[in-house]
């Protein structure tokens, strides 16, 4: 389990936390940055699949891996070049 999934987990539960407090007390302005940092959570956790998907893509592939890697590169470069110009 990567760090970002941690994270993630915590911020959901945090933004729980809030949520129901906010509630509980009437605060709309507390209930929405729960449901906010919810929602922050979700997408760090995502984030954290994704980058799993990617590291066990490149261990399976290493060469397709660094051949993806070199045409980002040279890309970036072609369009960094053409702003140049």
């Amino acid at each position: 389990m990567r760090s970002e999934h941690v994270k993630g987990a915590t911020e959901q539960a945090a933004g729980k936390v809030q949520d129901v407090f906010g509630s509980l007390t009437g605060n709309d302005s507390l209930k929405m940055e729960g449901k906010a940092r919810q929602a922050a959570g979700e997408l760090q956790e995502h984030y954290g699949d994704v980058l799993d998907d990617v590291s066990s893509f490149a261990k399976r592939r290493p060469l397709a891996s660094v051949a993806i890697a070199g045409g980002i590169a040279f890309l970036l470069a072609r369009l960094l070049m053409r702003r140049k110009g």
